[in-house]
This record gives C-alpha cells, sequence and structure tokens, in this order.
C-alpha cells in the first residue's frame, strides 16, 4: 500500500508541474503582450492563484476525500485544474472567454475526466450537490451564504479577507503569505 500511495504521489505531482508550465507559458504570454493577469468579469473580478500553494493546501487537507470540488469563480481554471488531481472538480465562471481558456487548459493537459467547466452565474446552478466548494472573493458574499442556508459540505476560502459572516471555521492554513481557511455551516 505505501508503495502504491508513493506512485500516486509521484504520478500527481508530476501531473502537477505539467500543469504549472502549463499555466507559467500562459501568464508569459499574456506579460509580452502587456495583459494583466488580472480582469474584471461580468460578476466581480478576477486573478491568478499561486498553484504551489494552492496545490500544498490541497494536500494538507486530503481534498481527495471530498467527491465533488466546486470553485465558484474559476478563472483561468487553474485552481479547478489541481484540484482534478486530488478529485472530481467543476470551475464555474461567467466570463466566457476565461471560460474557454480553462476548458482548453483541462483538455490540453489531458484532465477531461476529472475537470470540467461551466460557463455562467454559479449562483444559478445547483451548487449545493457538491460536498466541497471553493472561493477566492473579491468582495463579501453573503448571497452566497444565503443560497447554502442548509448545505452540509465545506467551504474552501483562499485569501486574508472577506471571510463569511455564518459559516463557521474549522481549520485555517497559511502558506507563505497566502492563506486558506474551511469553513462548514453551523450545526442546528
Amino acid at each position: 500500500m505505501s508503495d502504491q500511495n508513493s506512485d500516486l504521489r509521484l504520478h500527481r505531482n508530476d501531473r502537477f508541474n505539467r500543469i504549472v508550465r502549463h499555466y507559467r507559458e500562459r501568464y508569459e504570454a499574456l506579460s509580452n503582450e502587456g495583459v494583466a493577469h488580472y480582469c474584471l468579469t461580468a460578476l466581480g473580478a478576477w486573478a491568478t492563484s499561486r498553484a504551489p500553494h494552492v496545490y500544498y493546501f490541497f494536500r494538507i487537507i486530503d481534498l481527495s476525500k471530498y467527491k465533488l470540488f466546486v470553485d465558484l469563480g474559476s478563472g483561468d481554471g487553474i485552481v479547478t485544474c489541481i484540484a482534478g488531481l486530488f478529485t472530481r472538480a467543476i470551475g464555474i465562471e461567467t466570463d466566457l472567454e476565461l471560460c474557454r481558456v480553462a476548458q482548453n487548459a483541462s483538455s490540453k493537459l489531458n484532465l477531461d475526466d476529472t475537470v470540467s467547466f461551466t460557463c455562467g452565474d454559479y449562483l444559478t446552478q445547483r451548487i449545493w450537490k457538491a460536498d466541497c466548494l471553493y472561493l477566492y472573493p473579491e468582495k463579501p458574499f453573503h448571497s452566497l451564504e444565503k443560497y447554502l442556508t442548509n448545505w452540509q459540505g465545506t467551504l474552501l476560502v483562499y485569501g486574508p479577507h472577506l471571510p463569511p459572516r455564518r459559516f463557521v471555521p474549522i481549520q485555517k492554513l497559511q502558506c507563505a503569505k497566502e492563506r486558506l481557511v474551511l469553513y462548514q455551516n453551523p450545526v442546528f
């Protein structure tokens, strides 16, 4: 069993390194064109996430224990692709161009068996079917909390700001200057 775990870790690390190379090339091309790794979408803002930190967090919390991970506002798909190394992952993004970039990345990285993307507003999707939701908020997300009133999964909030009002923190992780907090609905 230990050899199987070691092989799985090596395979996952190899696939992670391919994801990093793919997105590094993308970001270098954007920089060469004078395009920032940040943009406004119809419902908010998108900025890149640091892949090594996200991967570290997902290993520490053992993301593989979840059946369905949904990235709310998935941008160019980097976090969803990393999550797909551990479990079934869906990214939801309103910006059609970012959604197209994410879908292309998933295909190019041969992740289509575990990763998919939906273009749309996550508040119009059946996100409560997931047992793990991920959010990198740039503004308060109280409408999401209302939408998830009876949901009993784990909410992962990336970044040092904008905690939910109603959800209760169950674990806080730090990697360099980055932070991930795991939340759950309070038990009634």
